[in-house]
């Protein structure tokens, strides 16, 4: 639920603020203000209109109308207060280790909101894993000279193994891609794969990197580890445009 006042009074403003402060909420307060940082070096910022964001983890960043850096900043784990002196509304923004000090103080505020975001997604850095198997599947030297992918996603008794094939010598192959370092697990994941079959194949684990028993336990079981390039593989990516531009409107 998002909460806010617009055009609201200063003391209303800094009521509004500190109950958000208290419950960790996500703020946005727009207005006519100046600031002062005081820590490892020291700034100040004239009077003007921009964006104040404090976050629930007590972070904070000031805004201008241009640019996507922030002018000041403050990190996680600041302890933060809002008052009115002087018909002026002042948020303090203190961190103890380092000590810094940052002060935003209001003239005019012109809206401020509150509300809580629920974010819980994982950030990946490089393609989305539908885009990534593709490219492994079209690209199968990215794994292993002269592998030849036949299938991605297969479902076995066991579970689902990433891709089944034949390496150059002829040899069928179960391949389990990790986009991390590979540990221990994936190989028991693979070794799994591999003897739920009465057939036999070759195993290849496929990763930027492996831990040191991972690679101890996989060279015990007789199968392969190939060292996967990230980069390459991005390299590889292309940007589709929207559909719809702002064109199609106009």
């Amino acid at each position: 639920m998002i909460e806010s006042l617009l055009y609201p009074s200063l003391n209303s403003a800094s009521e509004f603020i500190n109950t958000s402060l208290r419950i960790k909420k996500f703020i946005l307060c727009c207005g006519l203000f100046s600031v002062e940082y005081v820590g490892r070096s020291s700034s100040t910022l004239g009077l003007g209109e921009r964006v104040l964001i404090i976050k629930g983890d007590g972070s904070v960043l000031v805004h201008r109308s241009k640019g996507y850096e922030p002018i000041n900043w403050q990190p996680s784990g600041c302890i933060i207060r809002c008052e009115v002196e002087d018909d002026k509304m002042i948020v303090f923004s203190e961190r103890r280790r380092p000590k810094e000090f940052l002060k935003a103080v209001f003239d005019k505020v012109y809206i401020v909101f509150s509300t809580s975001l629920i974010d819980n997604a994982k950030f990946l850095m490089g393609p989305s894993e539908e885009k990534f198997y593709s490219i492994l599947f079209k690209h199968p030297e990215f794994i292993e000279k002269g592998l030849r992918l036949t299938s991605k996603q297969k479902s076995l008794s066991a579970g689902v193994v990433d891709f089944t094939g034949v390496d150059g010598n002829g040899n069928y192959v179960f391949v389990e891609v990790k986009r991390r370092t590979a540990g221990v697990d994936a190989v028991k994941q693979l070794d799994k794969y591999i003897r739920s079959q009465p057939t036999k194949f070759r195993g290849i684990l496929c990763a930027p990197s492996i831990t040191k028993p991972a690679l101890s336990l996989l060279e015990k079981k007789g199968y392969t580890f190939r060292k996967l390039d990230l980069n390459r593989i991005s390299k590889l990516l292309t940007i589709e445009p929207f559909e719809e531009t702002l064109d199609k409107h106009l």
